[in-house]
């Protein structure tokens, strides 16, 4: 296979990289991200399989694959230099053999009722992440309909300037600022347990609390944020409590359209009363959250993943661009619990996933001693139950 040569990781695919290093066989898929998009009537197949491969032309992760070396990690990236499209259908359980192959696949799937065709993708999290899966899914339409989708950085000359003279005191300021972080969080014995997951479906709309962040003088993942704090020490009685968010690493314009993977985990600490006024704990937070996200691209090899079971992990999922427009419910429907079958067992052992778009949905995974289903109903009501008072203090 020709290439573009090889080249360092950024530290975004690092910190992916070095996560699958310690994963067990069985769960190399778990990184596995399962899409579906749409397709406009009368598309074909090889429509379909054109756009893919001017895809997969436009952004090289989508051709990339990992290959031993002597650089931090042990590895580097490879660009192939034609696209290859792997059009066949696969289980989100297949594992991608980083090596040898571009981490993706695709397939065309006409649902039972008989409707459109749908795209179905395959892809491994360290060719793209959340932003970037919704960049590669606009770009499949804009092809489809012979449009030119706006340009894109390469991953790997962000890993090169990653590794600048001018980027290396970036990388020392947020590594001091994650050691700081952490040796000032409180000290907490944990221990790993069975995993729980549950996803909590609050019934208050989008409009509701966007509205009473802007009210609070805060972002919508602060208010969030903030209610995730007021339940972890509703139910730990401790008010401090060290919080990790996924950081999108997207601030800087030349690379809100990369695709590849760019999210690494941010520690930060929150002070909070769960039966005190919001509004004080949540500007300090919102404070130290953007401070946080300031220091959001580190070197992954600069500590350990013990991590993972210190803290309490947070990850905000925004709504669409087109959601300003929504109407505010003020009348929020009645809150729904539902417990989910087991899927990842790697990452985080304490884990919520906050969408909010059209209504506040949050999916909690849990691996920690004593914390089983009725422990997770009780956290996710809890949650709920603070943000219900949020939105009605702030009205």
């Amino acid at each position: 296979m020709h290439s573009l040569g090889d080249h360092p990781l950024t530290m975004g695919q690092l910190s992916m990289w070095r996560s699958l290093s310690v994963r067990p066989p069985e769960q190399m898929w778990e990184s596995n991200q399962e899409l579906v998009w749409s397709t406009p009537a009368g598309a074909t197949e090889e429509q379909v399989l054109q756009a893919l491969t001017a895809l997969a032309a436009r952004h090289e992760s989508l051709r990339t694959v990992y290959r031993a070396a002597d650089d931090p990690g042990g590895v580097r990236q490879v660009v192939l230099r034609d696209p290859i499209v792997r059009f066949a259908e696969a289980s989100v359980r297949d594992s991608f053999d980083l090596a040898a192959e571009p981490a993706w696949r695709a397939w065309v799937r006409t649902p039972d009722d008989g409707g459109t065709p749908q795209v179905h993708v395959l892809i491994h999290h360290i060719v793209a992440d959340g932003a970037a899966v919704t960049i590669l899914e606009s770009d499949f339409h804009a092809l489809l309909r012979g449009e030119r989708p706006a340009d894109a950085p390469a991953p790997r000359e962000v890993a090169e300037r990653q590794r600048s003279a001018a980027f290396r005191a970036k990388l020392v300021a947020a590594g001091e600022y994650r050691r700081q972080i952490v040796a000032a969080a409180p000290k907490v014995s944990v221990s790993r347990g069975p995993l729980v997951r549950a996803c909590a479906d609050t019934g208050i709309p989008h409009g509701a609390v966007r509205d009473a962040a802007r009210r609070l003088g805060v972002t919508l993942p602060t208010l969030l944020l903030t209610v995730y704090a007021q339940a972890l020490a509703a139910t730990t009685g401790q008010p401090d409590q060290l919080l990790w968010q996924l950081s999108s690493n997207r601030m800087d314009p030349t690379v809100r359209r990369l695709v590849s993977s760019m999210t690494q985990w941010v520690p930060m600490l929150a002070g909070v009363d769960p039966d005190g006024p919001l509004r004080p704990p949540a500007r300090d937070i919102n404070v130290a959250a953007v401070r946080a996200l300031q220091h959001g691209v580190y070197d992954p090899f600069a500590g350990d993943l013990t991590y993972f079971d210190q803290g309490s992990f947070f990850t905000f999922i925004p709504a669409p661009p087109d959601a300003a427009a929504d109407p505010v419910s003020s009348e929020p429907e009645p809150v729904r619990i539902e417990f989910l079958a087991p899927r990842a067992y790697s990452g985080p052992s304490f884990y919520v996933v906050a969408r909010v778009h059209p209504y506040v949905q949050l999916t909690m995974r849990v691996m920690r001693s004593g914390y089983g289903r009725p422990e997770v109903e009780r956290f996710l009501s809890t949650m709920t139950d603070l943000l219900l008072r949020a939105v009605k203090d702030a009205a």
